[in-house]
């Protein structure tokens, strides 16, 4: 059956189109736009089922679309048109660029139509109303019906064979006579048609609900996504919710649609069951029932419990997860200042509350995996209890029909938690998206007039960075100035911008000049007034946002190359010199937010983006702040004034030098326009402006010109990166030609200095390691969990509540056994146990097992989840001192979204996935193992049955588990540059806007999702085509049983054992997959823990931050002489020398300014001074002490930077200045009164 279904190649597709966006996709497809990647459309729709009703014809032959698109029935079912994949898999030849996603289950398709699908649900009641949930189930409302019709008929298949069928069976040897041997065989085949069905349907079920949740969950992404890049400035929102909302919450509405469909079949399935029980064995059975029952409630409150203190647990998660990313992206700053020591304690803080919670929803959860495995018993103890009291008759027939009932209903009770925890997940993801669908964009105020003549007109305008109303929450003010009290940061602007000409801003720190450019770029909200432009609009933002990809894919930024043009801009921008230096020209990549470029070097290209975009309306926000003064001029004149002639250019400037250049020049203050007119004009007036440049140009002459990179340190704006950073000069001082100044990482790590190609030049790829799960990490966590005698007494528990359960059934054999008690009668039917005389001491025992099993219940739980939460916290504490341990060039070669990711994603699964999955893992095994060894003492001969089948079994699992693994790990390695794409996508929100290239990013997050979707579908789809093919084997395996009951004679083996045999082997078919699939899951779970050790392992540490035997005095360093000697440093291991054989003596209390052109090494002086790189050779000495025999807190503590990028943490003022709280308030007043800052925090 399989061979024809499968005849088709699943390579039939070779996509040109994807091959060449391959190229692009490894470099994060930043590159230009591929909107060609996407198969074509599906052809148009005869009707809307047409392809989906294909499915059901039993077998299909390759049409040579997507192999799912192809399956026939059997195969769609069976999921045999995954094993040619699989098999390449295993044999590692799969092609990985041949695996698409199926065009009806992309993030495109379905994207749309759920936007269109909550359009109009928006339309019909309002935004406010709008029902997530409500457009979801209309989203799906098809398949929604068929799964819920194939899980009627599944449900259907699980009663009909463990009650039905196993009942005849039984009654059938009691009495041996009354039939023939061929309908005892008949009764066995049907009861495996009757399993094979359960399987059949089960498979049915999943293969509908997978498709239906990989689209739900592409869809919910990009619903997310376009609302987050329609946004133009994130206000309202955290950056840590949006990733979160889009990275993990797809997957739990993914979850939700799975498991979902369960929460129907299930009440279904139970008045089956009750209905038959009560039929078998009169009323007592309701009391077995009403056990049930009673635990269902108790089971959906539990759940809610779980989701109370997850959703707790979410946020402190969420806390935890933002300033881990504030660490990593402020880690230098962090080193510099030896503040690691604060951070982790902020860190370690959050960590233990979050530890808390996170026990409490561990024990909750730990006791309801419990009542799975006790609810039946418990169930069946006391029907038998109550039944025997009341001296009913009870036969081994009807007793095992009813365990296997009972096991029946387990069934459904141990889907009902999975589910109700989904769905409940399913609608916290739900409401997160609805609160992110509810953020307003604010109303867009800019109207476009193709018929006036001015580029630009803002006429009595007042803007707000938030409405009046939402003053509370939403408030996020741009410059410190702008404070709560209500005022509009810009009030009553009016000015023009006519065509061709320049317009230069200027003004104090905070008087609101980026505001005015956020203003028209319609990232505020206009109280009055108007805004028209004609033209489009260019965007320079005050810090460059570069993001993942080469130097010319962020100057082109999805534009079409155009050589001269290129070639114009570069040279305007003054970047050729720097290109000439980096490794691989403009193919050089560059790391995340531009790591491996100076400040000015950022700002030159992101200058250039907008010189090439070639757009009407230029939004210059201090373009020249971090470059020199020479760079400063070439650009000033190649760039501003001849490259763009004839475009309408806004320079916000701190640099008075070039106003006198301005065709108009504005100076703003406090949010108002003060002063506007030509130079001449304003000079004429004396005002201020005038005032300015008098003070400006008296500073010029007093002291030579070389100050003039000084002056433009002291105007500068606060928020400037500081300009110590002089640029490339283009013309007149070929003294400072040296090459390009390096900032921490300059010299991109070129693994092998002979590298050709320009592959992995920065950013390693993120490999996915090879192989299982290795025993080492096994091994790590143990230790972590507090060793292995720990682990054995937590084992122990639950080797004795599995035990338990098994030992009551098999009490229940041995007292039907007893029969009556007249041990005369020896005949096959002993007569009714309920007239035993030793009726209450079996009555006893069987009622302590339930004791007994309580109380382990709450000791498994209770030790379970100390020691699983023992170790995750440990991992994560020993991975956050190791991370932060790292030298510098650990941080600049690995993106910040990879370690973000390690403590996120990782970390959540090491902490509440795992331990669940564990649990259920560690149960169900045990199960399984008790029920083979009660069938094998009972059948010694069914040891070779199980033995053969074993084999097979093994065989399986050992090709197929390692191809499952290989999905998975794809699977967790396409998740990466999904979530660096939507992180650096927010980051630079508003360039994206400005240029208006939502699109290419949309596509690129289509792409990217469906490349993660589609790995992750195959690794679920792997995980069921085991399971079908496991079930299989285990309907075999009840099959070979079945006939055993039936064939061998009542004399050597009694019915009561043969009961106790048959009704545990029909258990396994179920559980028997559920167990390899729980492992498959526990070990793809563990890949999380070997990515946690990965760094653990593999982070070497920096030196230490205190040497005890280092002679410093307490006041060092007294004097300041600073030597160095024979010094020099390279980066890291394999990269030029940036500083080379330095001998320098600074004597004490000297001012030293230090010039060169960029990257001739200034910022690396400081890097040496703080150790953040090791030296090659040579020392330097501060005050006669070697610095390299000190420890670095003791080293850096002592010395204070500046740093050239400022950084500024989530929390408050005071927090920021002195985040271990050492100093007094008063101090704190002084410094913020020495750098002019007092008057603004304190209004």
């Amino acid at each position: 059956m399989r061979k024809s279904t499968e005849k088709q190649n699943v390579e039939g597709v070779s996509f040109k189109q994807r091959r060449d966006s391959a190229s692009v996709m490894s470099a994060f497809p930043e590159g230009p736009p591929v909107l060609d990647y996407r198969e074509p459309e599906p052809p148009p729709k005869k009707h809307k089922y047409q392809q989906s009703l294909k499915t059901l014809i039993p077998f299909r032959f390759g049409s040579n679309s997507h192999p799912v698109d192809d399956a026939g029935f059997f195969s769609f079912t069976s999921f045999a048109w995954m094993s040619p994949m699989m098999w390449k898999l295993f044999r590692n030849r799969l092609d990985e660029d041949s695996l698409f996603l199926s065009p009806h289950d992309g993030a495109h398709t379905n994207g749309e139509r759920l936007q269109r699908l909550w359009d109009e649900e928006v339309a019909h009641v309002g935004l406010e109303k709008a029902s997530l949930p409500a457009v979801v189930m209309r989203f799906q409302k098809t398949r929604f019906i068929v799964a819920f019709f194939v899980s009627v008929l599944f449900a259907f298949g699980a009663f009909v064979g463990p009650s039905i069928l196993v009942n005849e069976i039984l009654s059938y040897i009691e009495q041996p006579g009354s039939s023939t041997e061929l309908r005892g065989i008949g009764l066995c085949v049907a009861l495996f048609v009757g399993e094979f069905s359960k399987a059949f349907f089960a498979s049915l079920l999943w293969a509908v609900n997978l498709r239906t949740a990989v689209r739900v969950k592409g869809a919910f992404s990009m619903l997310a996504f376009k609302k987050i890049i329609s946004l133009r400035s994130l206000t309202s929102i955290s950056i840590g919710e949006t990733i979160n909302v889009l990275t993990g919450d797809g997957y739990r509405m993914f979850e939700a649609i799975m498991f979902g469909t369960f929460l129907l079949c299930v009440p279904f399935l139970l008045i089956i069951c009750i209905i038959y029980a009560c039929a078998i064995l009169g009323y007592t059975a309701l009391i077995g029932i009403l056990v049930y029952l009673i635990f269902l409630p108790i089971q959906f409150s539990i759940a809610r419990l779980i989701g109370v203190f997850r959703r707790r647990a979410v946020s402190v998660t969420d806390r935890r997860v933002r300033t881990m990313n504030e660490v990593l992206t402020c880690i230098k700053l962090i080193k510099m200042y030896a503040w690691e020591e604060s951070f982790e304690k902020t860190v370690s803080d959050i960590r233990k509350t979050e530890k808390l919670l996170l026990q409490k929803a561990g024990y909750v959860q730990s006791l309801n995996s419990s009542f799975t495995t006790i609810v039946p018993t418990l169930a069946t103890i006391l029907t038998f209890i109550v039944h025997t009291s009341l001296k009913l008759p009870l036969l081994p027939s009807t007793a095992y029909t009813i365990i296997a009932v009972f096991n029946c209903m387990r069934m459904s009770m141990g889907l009902l938690p999975f589910s109700v925890k989904a769905v409940a997940e399913g609608k916290v993801a739900l409401t997160r998206l609805k609160k992110l669908m509810l953020v307003q964009n604010p109303k867009g105020y800019l109207t476009q007039d193709k018929n006036m003549d001015l580029a630009l007109a803002v006429e009595q305008a007042s803007f707000s960075w938030s409405l009046p109303e939402a003053m509370n929450s939403t408030e996020k003010p741009k410059d410190p100035s702008e404070n709560a009290d209500f005022k509009p940061s810009l009030r009553n602007i009016s000015f023009t911008l006519s065509k061709g000409s320049l317009l230069g801003v200027c003004g104090n720190v905070g008087s609101g000049k980026t505001s005015l450019i956020s203003s028209i770029l319609e990232q505020m909200h206009l109280l009055s007034g108007s805004v028209s432009a004609n033209g489009t609009l260019a965007y320079v933002s005050q810090q460059a946002w570069i993001f993942h990809g080469t130097v010319k894919d962020n100057i082109l930024m999805g534009e079409p190359f155009d050589q001269t043009r290129y070639a114009r801009v570069i040279y305007a921008c003054s970047l050729k010199p720097d290109l000439a230096i980096l490794p691989y020209g403009d193919q050089t990549e560059i790391g995340e937010r531009g790591i491996n470029l100076s400040g000015g070097q950022k700002q030159r290209v992101s200058l250039a983006r907008a010189v090439y975009s070639n757009r009407d309306i230029f939004l210059l926000d201090d373009p020249l702040s971090a470059v020199d003064a020479h760079v400063g001029k070439h650009i000033f004149e190649e760039c501003i004034k001849k490259e763009l002639k004839g475009k309408s250019v806004i320079l916000v400037t701190h640099q008075l030098q070039y106003l006198e250049f301005c065709d108009q020049v504005l100076l703003l203050d406090n949010g108002e326009i003060k002063e506007a007119g030509t130079h001449s004009e304003l000079m004429k007036s004396k005002a201020r402006y005038a005032h300015l440049i008098n003070n400006f140009q008296l500073e010029q002459s007093n002291e030579d010109s070389e100050s003039d990179s000084k002056t433009h340190t002291e105007h500068n704006d606060s928020k400037q990166t500081n300009t110590d950073e002089p640029k490339v000069n283009g013309i007149e001082n070929p003294a400072f030609d040296m090459s390009d100044e390096k900032h921490v990482t300059n010299e991109i790590p070129n693994d092998s200095t002979e590298t050709k190609g320009k592959k992995d030049q920065l950013v390693t790829r993120e490999v996915s390691l090879e192989g299982s799960v290795t025993w080492r990490t096994y091994h790590e966590y143990c230790k972590a969990a507090g060793g292995y005698i720990l682990l054995f007494i937590v084992i122990l528990f639950f080797i004795l509540l599995v035990g338990s359960t098994v030992f009551s059934s098999w009490w229940l054999s041995f007292w039907l056994e007893q029969g009556s008690g007249n041990s005369s009668s020896n005949s096959s039917s002993s007569g009714n146990i309920s007239e035993n005389p030793d009726l209450p001491f079996y009555q006893m025992i069987y009622g302590i097992i339930i004791v007994v099993m309580v109380l382990l219940c709450i000791a498994k739980g209770y030790t379970f989840t100390k020691v699983t939460l023992r170790a995750s916290s440990k991992l994560h504490d020993t991975m956050f001192k190791r991370i932060l341990g790292s030298p510098m060039s650990f941080f600049d070669t690995t993106p910040t979204g990879r370690l973000v990711n390690r403590f996120s994603k990782d970390q959540d699964e090491v902490d509440a996935v795992l331990p669940f999955n564990m649990e259920n893992f560690l149960q169900f095994c045990l199960i399984v193992t008790f029920t083979i060894l009660t069938i094998c003492v009972v059948f010694p001969y069914l040891l070779i049955a199980v033995g053969v089948l074993a084999i097979i079994f093994a065989t399986i699992l050992y090709v197929f588990q390692r191809s499952i693994r290989q999905m998975k790990r794809m699977e967790n390695v396409s998740r990466s540059p999904w979530i660096s794409l939507t992180t650096s996508t927010i980051q630079g929100l508003s360039t994206i806007h400005a240029y208006d290239k939502r699109k290419q990013y949309i596509e690129q997050f289509k792409m990217l999702s469906d490349t993660n979707s589609n790995h992750f579908m195959l690794f679920n789809c792997g995980t069921r085509w085991l399971s079908f093919w496991l079930d299989f084997l285990s309907a075999t395996v009840t099959l070979i049983v079945a006939l055993f009951v039936v064939l061998s004679s009542n004399e050597t083996i009694s019915p009561s054992q043969k009961g106790l045999a048959l009704s545990y082997t029909i258990q396994l078919t179920g559980i028997l997959q559920f167990v390899v699939r729980l492992s498959t899951e526990v070990e793809a779970k563990f890949t999380s823990v070997e990515r946690l050790l990965e760094y653990i392992t593999n982070c070497v540490s920096e030196g230490p931050r205190s040497v005890k035997d280092a002679n410093t005095s307490s006041g060092w360093p007294q004097e300041g002489t600073i030597t160095f000697q024979k010094y020099s440093m390279r980066y890291r291991d394999n990269t030029p020398i940036v500083l080379n054989n330095l001998h320098i003596n600074i004597k004490p209390g000297e001012k030293v300014g230090i010039v060169g052109r960029t990257g001739s090494g200034k910022s690396s002086l400081g890097v040496a001074l703080f150790r953040l790189a090791e030296p090659a050779e040579g020392t330097i000495f501060i005050d006669n002490v070697d610095i390299c025999k000190l420890g670095l807190r003791d080293l850096r503590s002592r010395l204070s930077v500046i740093p050239q990028d400022p950084v500024l943490f989530i929390g408050t003022v005071r927090y920021n200045l002195d985040p271990f709280n050492n100093y007094k308030d008063e101090e704190l007043w002084l410094a913020l009164e020495k750098t002019f800052m007092k008057d603004t925090v304190k209004t």
